[in-house]
């Protein structure tokens, strides 16, 4: 097997440094060479071994795929020597982590809006049954949230109430059009004769039936 050698030589510093990335990395030789077939490049366990081994000189084409399989952020960094190998992957290492930390981060501060979303509208509707405010809010934990959640609970409390009012508001359209309809089926039930239907009447700017017969008039 190589050893470190300060001034080996490229075969011998690929040697070093392939054994160390692939146990760093949990691979055995078998699943890198695996890897490296899926590639699209032919590889043996035996392969894996004589290079780790020093027992011959790699082929560029064999490094290429080997750093493509290993993931590395540069092929060329197989060649290096082992200290300069050593800290440039301890870099990869502690980014990726870092990546995969940060994907998580998100992930969980998605789901916590989610859960602090449907707090507010439980809390609300709480509110909403009769229970005092004072109540829903310690019931839903808001004190016991840091300072740095209160800008988060205001603009939570904001969109309940947006979307409260919101809903308000389709009630009481519906319930317009209900009413109106009502009061049209009993004066046509009546025989009192409608002069002007609901249907009749336009809206957003546009001319009325009383318009259009001063303008038919003209």
């Amino acid at each position: 097997m190589a050893t470190l050698d300060a001034d080996g030589s490229v075969g011998e510093y690929f040697a070093i440094n392939l054994r160390k990335i692939r146990e760093e990395k949990g691979l055995s030789q078998a699943e890198l060479a695996q890897r490296i077939k899926d590639l699209g490049h032919s590889c043996t366990q035996a392969t894996i071994w004589k290079l780790e081994q020093g027992h011959r000189e790699p082929k560029i084409t064999e490094v290429v795929a080997i750093g493509a399989a290993l993931d590395l952020w540069s092929w060329k960094e197989l060649v290096e020597k082992p200290a300069t190998f050593d800290v440039a992957t301890t870099l990869d290492r502690w980014r990726r982590r870092a990546y995969e930390l940060a994907e998580q981060t998100r992930a969980a501060a998605a789901a916590q809006m989610e859960a602090l979303v449907q707090l507010a509208f439980a809390a609300k509707a709480a509110e909403d049954a009769g229970l005092s405010v004072e109540w829903a809010r310690q019931r839903a934990g808001w004190l016991e949230l840091t300072p740095e959640v209160t800008v988060l609970r205001e603009v939570l409390a904001a969109r309940v109430a947006e979307q409260s009012e919101d809903e308000e508001r389709d009630r009481r359209g519906a319930e317009e059009d209900r009413l109106v309809e009502q009061i049209v089926d009993a004066l046509e039930s009546s025989g009192v004769p409608l002069a002007i239907k609901p249907e009749d009447i336009e809206v957003s700017g546009s001319n009325s039936p009383r318009d259009n017969d001063v303008e038919a008039a003209g």
